[in-house]
């Protein structure tokens, strides 16, 4: 297709067109400006940033808080296929335990990469999927360390590994009296409870 003077249209995004959507950042100002790099093969560059949003960062149950400074270092480097980013992210995130429900909050480093590819050299078999594409002259490094963060969240996060938990009856911490049970009857044999009760009341005075 051509316009009216016999010259293609330029193409704006990928060739990924339905994925007119920018992958989720956090809200974090990490763009970054390559065009020192773009077509260059074998240019590098390193970057430090340190960035905060306005929401958690992260698994919603395991993030950085909003406000809070996420430590940002990569590297940048010009392949054949697009720029290949490496990096760390690291700042503290906050999480509830799963079995007392305290706070808990540790630092993290996390690692991220990713190849943001030249939308000319994204493969055949590939248009359609989910590639990365370098739009522009500008790389944002948001998503990266959003998804990073993510994933490192474990399933049920824990203040310790031996956290004994809350009761599961009446919701007291397990921690302050370890011996602490509740005797639970089934209400199917509350009436045998009762028989045996009274039997035992019966032998007694017989005595």
């Amino acid at each position: 297709m051509t316009d009216t003077k016999g010259r293609r249209p330029e193409r704006l995004h990928s060739k990924k067109e339905a994925q007119a959507e920018k992958p989720f950042n956090a809200g974090l100002d990490l763009e970054i400006d390559a065009v020192d790099l773009i077509h260059k093969i074998g240019s590098q560059r390193s970057i430090t940033r340190t960035a905060s949003s306005e929401q958690p960062v992260g698994d919603p149950e395991f993030a950085v808080k909003p406000g809070d400074e996420i430590e940002v270092d990569a590297s940048l480097e010009s392949v054949d296929e697009g720029i290949y980013v490496t990096g760390t992210a690291s700042a503290d995130v906050h999480a509830e335990c799963s079995r007392c429900l305290d706070p808990i909050e540790e630092h993290l480093d996390v690692r991220f990469d990713e190849l943001f590819t030249y939308p000319e050299k994204v493969p055949a078999e590939l248009e359609g999927e989910d590639v990365p594409v370098l739009e522009g002259d500008v790389i944002d490094l948001g998503p990266l360390v959003h998804d990073a963060f993510a994933m490192a969240a474990p399933y049920q996060p824990l203040c310790r590994e031996d956290c004994p938990g809350l009761c599961p009856q009446c919701g007291m911490r397990m921690e302050e009296d370890p011996e602490h049970e509740h005797v639970v009857y089934d209400p199917r044999f509350a009436a045998l409870a009762g028989f045996l009760e009274n039997d035992e009341e019966s032998e007694g005075g017989e005595e």
